[in-house]
């Protein structure tokens, strides 16, 4: 079994570790249950009312950001510890955060990873009282965070890999010389040199992926830029309903720029924001259409290149969220 990883209340120091037997166990335990980005919290409900589910909502169930309807980060489910310990089947969730408070606690925070399930984190909240537990709460919660986005980027990827468009996998491969998976019902609309677009069409809703790849400058890293080279890839690669329309970037709300690392070895730029509808000056306006979308942008790694990776989602009568982050999972799952 995972030993504990303990995150002290002043200090969060993280240690790690795993007994030899819980690893030749780990391939045989069952996947995680639980809805996309939802939470199971295990707390009763006299300490969770009140000052505490406002302080667990600011932290975990805040707007996403670069959407433009309000849809919380995770799902928050709370249930009792006692039906809580009694259940395998909750004890499988993907994503948990227990609350225990007694004079007897120690003040920290304790992390067991695929504990019951795979992928499995259960953050376990060991307090005396309320204040040390909401300073340790403001403390933890963006690795809390971190965690449970990486839980579902797992599942997501693994849920592809049993899926895999295999002949989306090898031009990828084929063209930027590297591996990203989507699952069956995406398909391939558009091949050209150094430019791919694979989409996937529903009833309400459909998703699609760019690939792009041009010689590297620093400066096209810079959110102009960014802005720039996608409109130019949505204007003659994704045309829109009427002639003379296409996709382009929303300039009038805010985009969110953040680091990340793809691959635990590539530095990227992920660029969060809205897309609308755009006309040609002479076009005629037909419609009006909008999404989100989350780019991609790094320097390949012989520093030749630089590759645009964008997930974008048209969904007006549903959850964009959801659509959103399987675009992600698949960038973040990718292999250099």
């Amino acid at each position: 079994m995972a030993k504990k990883i303990i995150i002290m209340l002043l200090v969060i120091a993280i240690t790690v570790g795993c007994s030899k037997k819980a690893m030749k166990e780990l391939s045989g335990k069952p996947s995680s249950g639980g809805k996309t980005l939802e939470v199971m919290l295990v707390v009763p409900q006299s300490i969770y009312k009140g000052e505490l589910a406002d302080t667990l909502g600011v932290y975990f169930a805040n707007q996403c950001e670069g959407l433009n309807q309000p849809e919380p980060s995770f799902d928050l489910v709370r249930i009792e510890p006692a039906g809580f310990f009694k259940s395998e089947m909750f004890q499988k969730h993907r994503n948990i955060i227990i609350i225990s408070m007694n004079d007897t606690n120690h003040n920290k925070l304790y992390k067991y990873t695929d504990y019951k399930a795979i992928p499995q984190n259960y953050f376990e909240f060991s307090v005396t009282n309320r204040d040390s537990l909401y300073a340790l709460i403001r403390r933890s919660a963006p690795l809390i965070r971190e965690n449970f986005y990486a839980n579902e980027y797992k599942r997501i990827g693994n849920a592809f890999k049993d899926l895999e468009n295999v002949k989306a996998t090898n031009a990828i491969k084929s063209s930027f010389g590297f591996t990203l998976v989507v699952s069956e019902d995406f398909y391939i609309a558009t091949e050209k040199d150094n430019f791919i677009w694979i989409r996937k069409e529903m009833s309400e809703s459909s998703m699609g992926l760019m690939i792009y790849k041009t010689d590297f400058k620093p400066s096209l890293l810079d959110e102009s830029h960014i802005i720039e080279t996608r409109n130019n890839l949505t204007h003659y690669n994704i045309a829109g309903p009427s002639q003379g329309s296409y996709m382009g970037v929303e300039t009038r709300f805010p985009l969110v720029r953040t680091n990340v690392t793809l691959d635990n070895k590539v530095d990227a730029v992920e660029t969060r924001g809205l897309w609308r509808l755009l006309y040609e000056p002479d076009a005629k306006i037909t419609a009006f259409m909008g999404g989100a979308f989350v780019n991609y942008c790094f320097e390949s790694p012989d520093g030749k290149s630089l590759i645009m990776i964008d997930g974008f989602v048209y969904s007006p009568k549903t959850s964009k969220r959801d659509l959103l982050l399987q675009l992600e999972a698949v960038v973040r799952n990718i292999k250099f």
